[in-house]
């Protein structure tokens, strides 16, 4: 009490006690457990190998079954039948452009393939190629045939279809008429030389060279070797005038003649230097 009363008698509070620190509390260090060693597992790994081992057989049979599959000798070409060949388009130049293909056998060979070499033979319009299970190939060669000689070109001549082909300048047929125009105009000219020759059948006359200049202006020279200027408008009907009144002016008719039908109201004469006119 008397210690008390002293400290507040000189204005001061009485003193605590010191707090005291309290220590961590301590872990608990558990002892290291030993390492258990696990079983290699050999089952797994065997597998994983024979499955390699598997696909990389399998692999390699499937390789070299593709291999002999692709011999010629797994399906050869036993029997060939062509049909279209000539005098124009002799069988051993057709065997000399098949040769290459036929060894392939029946599976590997490609019709289009050749279809195109047999393209590029002269008479040769189409080829048609198919294969027939199980070991022949059929070949049908469709030819070219000649309507007329095309002057743009030597060895160059022109189908029904207007079509220009080629062959050696040799092979051409002597007995054909010459057709001469701008490019692609081959089936026009056909056309109109049939029209002319229906025209000209009364005199017994036929076109035997017909023209068509870039202008679009026509000429001809007909059998009987008079020349013919048509122009470029009103062409079958100034020769189908013409035709009517020819037979009454035979004394022109004459080989070198020229006839300029380019009139509407008759046609002009040039006859040859040579010509002579038989007078009536």
């Amino acid at each position: 009490m008397v210690s008390v009363m002293r400290d507040y008698r000189h204005g001061q509070n009485p003193q605590r006690p010191a707090a005291t620190l309290k220590e961590p509390p301590k872990r608990k260090i558990e002892a290291a457990q030993p390492k258990v060693r696990r079983p290699i597992p050999w089952r797994l790994y065997g597998g994983v190998l024979v499955g390699g081992i598997g696909l990389s057989a399998l692999a390699w049979g499937g390789w070299m079954g593709w291999n002999w599959v692709r011999e010629p000798q797994f399906m050869p070409i036993s029997t060939l039948t062509i049909t279209g060949t000539s005098a124009r388009i002799p069988l051993p130049e057709v065997n000399a452009a098949l040769r290459p293909y036929v060894g392939q056998g029946f599976l590997w060979i490609h019709p289009d393939q050749v279809r195109h070499a047999l393209d590029t033979l002269p008479w040769v319009a189409d080829a048609e190629v198919r294969r027939v299970w199980p070991d022949r190939l059929q070949i049908d060669i469709k030819p070219y045939t000649p309507v007329a000689r095309w002057l743009g070109g030597a060895g160059q001549m022109v189908d029904g279809l207007g079509q220009v082909f080629s062959v050696p300048p040799g092979q051409v047929p002597g007995d054909l008429p010459n057709l001469e125009g701008p490019a692609d105009s081959g089936a026009r000219l056909i056309a109109q030389m049939a029209d002319f020759n229906q025209i000209l059948a009364p005199l017994g006359a036929r076109v035997v060279d017909l023209q068509e200049d870039q202008r679009g202006g026509w000429r001809c020279i007909l059998s009987n070797k008079v020349r013919l200027l048509l122009g470029s408008e009103n062409i079958l009907p100034a020769l189908k005038r013409w035709v009517v009144i020819a037979p009454q002016v035979k004394e022109y008719l004459v080989p070198g003649a020229t006839m300029d039908l380019r009139y509407t109201n008759g046609f002009a004469v040039a006859m040859p230097a040579a010509a002579t006119v038989s007078s009536q």
